[in-house]
């Protein structure tokens, strides 16, 4: 199966929340992930879309500004094993939920790590509600790496 994956960092999210898990989206985060949702839906392939995202409050916020954008209303799955979790934790989530689009709305470092993973190259750090497109084969027992990097959007950061 050809995944079209989209890889994304949450959009921008002020520091000073005395709870890093409740932080929320700024204003300007808002309008960062309706950019990236823009994105998304202009190379979104035909088929069913689905968001995989940490259930992290700014990661739902960015999510549900991304689905707002978007043609087809994609179902969004929330995990809150996605916070604080590692590379491998993400491969397992794109076997469990693979679709023809995946989005996957998570945080730094680990969101760059993963494109970096499946691509097989350095890509440039994720700023926030960055998004990186990524042609994905998935086979019968996995993961076919690397992956094709097709695009990398940055939305406006001020």
């Amino acid at each position: 199966m050809k995944i079209n994956l989209f890889i994304m960092r949450h959009g921008h999210s002020p520091l000073h929340a005395s709870d890093d898990y409740n932080r929320i989206l700024s204003e300007l985060g808002s309008q960062q992930a309706k950019e990236s949702g823009d994105f998304i839906e202009k190379n979104k392939e035909y088929g069913t879309c689905h968001i995989v995202t940490s259930a992290a409050k700014r990661t739902l916020m960015t999510s549900h500004c991304v689905a707002q954008q978007l043609s087809s209303q994609p179902v969004i799955t929330p995990l809150t094993e996605l916070y604080g979790c590692v590379v491998g934790d993400w491969c397992q989530q794109i076997n469990k939920y693979a679709a023809e689009n995946l989005i996957l709305v998570g945080h730094n470092p680990t969101i760059s790590q993963l494109c970096e993973y499946l691509s097989q190259q350095l890509t440039p750090a994720f700023s926030p509600a960055t998004v990186v497109q990524l042609q994905l084969d998935l086979a019968q027992d996995g993961l076919t790496i690397p992956a094709q990097l097709i695009e990398i959007f940055v939305p406006q950061q001020q």
